[in-house]
């Protein structure tokens, strides 16, 4: 009976103890957000299906210097998107569509209807025009009346050239997740905002979030800010009407941790349509439905990103990990990294917090020593290093420059970008290890002879 009291107390003790430790390990890093790249918003991050962390920081209006908190609400931007595919696959368990349908069967004159399907639509790989690449894309006066509206909207991208045969590639695309909010429309016999209300939003206990529209007053509503030179600034006015299943909703992260609760439970669809959702459309990585399954650190992830102006926000599920992480803020910002950071702290890695940097220069020579091309285990991307005219570069999409900070160690020096590279030499001086830092964790890379 002692030792049954002992591994109890034993128990009662950790459980407190880590979740402390967890606090400790976030507000530190995310403390360090906030000093050095002004980190403003709400984050949320669970474990097993409980919450280890939750917090905010920043304004959520400045004018009136109101804080944000847990239950600020936020545009969601793009996350809306799971949301929209989830709608289509009730429908579908209805036997009101499939995603096998064609596109022609809800828009007959849609030009190539009949080669897009509903599930090209929903992985990206349709080929249809994006609608924001379109210079009227935000001129639309959003007050229009709703069917006005909708051929106002589609009219931007539909009878624009084709990307690409449908189903032959892939590429981001709004215009499929309207078509969708439409078609959902169609099938349901309800409008967008009804359906999403009554048959998403509710079941999933999400009484905090709903659609916006021009003229609702949504109380909570975190106002979006940019930075530049120094300077905070209001976000420039973009309609929340024309983004309509593709971006139009918002949240607090204790409602998204609530809808990934009721998704991976069964409360919204079923098994089988969860898995269509998390099936990428390449494998190991790509577009599922609203979803994007990649690797981080080695550890499978689904994750989607959205953005709107003056909002960035963040949503992953590490299934094998039990791990859930929500970001939502209201600054135009970098999300690419800081949900990392957030991951690899309860994945149980050593994440080293963000700090402010000042350039410093090292030879040519040095730069020459350094440049080259490194592999490694877990890598986001191949690391090549080039080096011109004693300067280095990072091949990313672009060449990036890396700029020292020491003799050793260089960083990308553009706002909320947590990448780095350092070198490790020997008592001779030689170069011992070398070290991709991505989001405060270190990853080991030798270079490619």
């Amino acid at each position: 009976m002692k030792k049954l009291f002992l591994s109890l107390l034993t128990f009662c003790c950790t459980v407190p103890l880590q979740a402390q430790n967890y606090k400790k390990l976030y507000d530190r890093y995310l403390n360090a957000q906030v000093l050095v790249n002004d980190f403003s918003g709400a984050v949320l991050i669970s474990k097993n299906g409980k919450i280890i962390y939750q917090n905010a920081f920043g304004l959520a209006n400045r004018e009136w210097n109101i804080s944000n908190t847990i239950e600020t609400r936020f545009p969601i931007g793009s996350l809306t998107k799971q949301f929209t595919a989830a709608a289509i696959l009730q429908l579908q368990e209805q036997g009101k569509l499939n995603t096998g349908d064609k596109l022609s069967k809800y828009f007959p004159d849609y030009p190539k209807g009949d080669l897009v399907t509903l599930h090209m639509l929903l992985n990206h790989t349709s080929g249809i025009k994006e609608c924001s690449e379109n210079p009227h894309w935000l001129t639309i006066n959003p007050n229009l009346p709703i069917a006005q509206l909708q051929d106002t909207i589609m009219k931007t991208f539909k009878f624009e050239p084709y990307d690409f045969e449908p189903g032959t590639f892939w590429k981001y695309s709004n215009s499929g997740y309207i078509l969708l909010g439409y078609i959902i429309e169609q099938t349901s016999g309800e409008t967008f905002a009804d359906y999403i209300q009554k048959h998403v939003l509710q079941p999933a206990g999400m009484n905090r979030s709903g659609t916006l529209s021009q003229d609702a007053i949504v109380t909570e509503l975190a106002d979006g800010y940019s930075k530049n030179n120094g300077q905070w600034k209001k976000a420039d006015f973009q309609p929340t009407n024309i983004g309509f299943s593709a971006g139009i909703l918002y949240a607090t992260v204790g409602d998204l941790f609530k809808w990934q609760q009721a998704l991976f439970r069964g409360k919204i669809i079923s098994e089988k349509s969860l898995k269509l959702m998390n099936t990428p459309n390449h494998a190991e990585k790509g577009a599922g439905y609203g979803v994007f399954i990649d690797r981080n650190f080695n550890h499978k992830v689904i994750q989607h990103q959205g953005a709107l102006s003056g909002f960035n926000t963040y949503m992953a599920e590490y299934p094998d990990d039990g791990i859930c992480v929500i970001v939502l803020t209201n600054r135009d910002t970098n999300l690419d990294f800081v949900p990392k950071g957030l991951a690899a702290i309860v994945l149980g890695k050593e994440v080293i917090p963000t700090y402010k940097r000042q350039r410093k220069t090292i030879t040519a020579a040095t730069a020459q020593k350094y440049a080259g091309n490194y592999t490694g285990d877990g890598l986001p991307f191949p690391v090549y290093i080039s080096e011109k005219n004693g300067k280095l570069y990072l091949q990313l999409y672009r060449e990036v420059e890396l700029v020292p900070e020491s003799e050793t160690k260089l960083y990308i020096d553009e706002p909320d970008v947590e990448i780095q590279i350092e070198y490790i030499r020997n008592t001779l001086n030689e170069i011992k290890q070398v070290y991709f830092i991505e989001a405060g964790v270190k990853t080991e890379i030798t270079k490619v002879l």
